[in-house]
């Protein structure tokens, strides 16, 4: 759904317990997977929400971010059968890419992303990613 610059995303994605999900792409490519995690694990459902916006409004040209959060529940252990700690992840970006001027084929981002688990052995793991491209001819 999107309004005024804004894009509102929501995905939803559920695996049977017999074993996490396989990727034989070497990735997974699914709809709740996203910076830290993959939400892809044996009897796990997983809830994504994502905001988006252009800030090109507000006078900050060409600049896009994002927040997002990913609920994921009820995993287990394949081999055990038991239960396995909740988490979720919430992950922020923002990324400038300019279409003209000097920095025209230029691109920073930056990206942070925070997983919590919430149950048993409360922990985070914190993710900070700073990433600059720049596009250029070959030939």
């Amino acid at each position: 759904m999107s309004y005024g610059g804004a894009l509102l995303s929501l995905a939803f994605t559920t695996a049977s317990n017999g074993a996490d999900l396989q990727s034989p792409w070497s990735s997974y490519p699914g709809y709740t997977k996203v910076q830290v995690k993959d939400f892809n694990r044996a009897k796990e459902k997983a809830f994504l929400v994502k905001v988006a916006y252009d800030l090109t409004p507000l006078g900050l040209e060409d600049v896009t971010t994002y927040a997002l959060l990913v609920h994921g529940w009820d995993r287990i252990n394949p081999r055990t059968g038991r239960d396995v700690a909740n988490e979720d992840e919430l992950d922020l970006d923002i990324q400038w890419k300019p279409k003209s001027g000097f920095f025209k084929n230029f691109w920073p981002r930056f990206q942070y992303g925070v997983v919590h688990q919430y149950e048993g052995a409360k922990s985070y793991i914190h993710n900070v990613r700073i990433i600059m491209n720049y596009d250029f001819s070959l030939l």
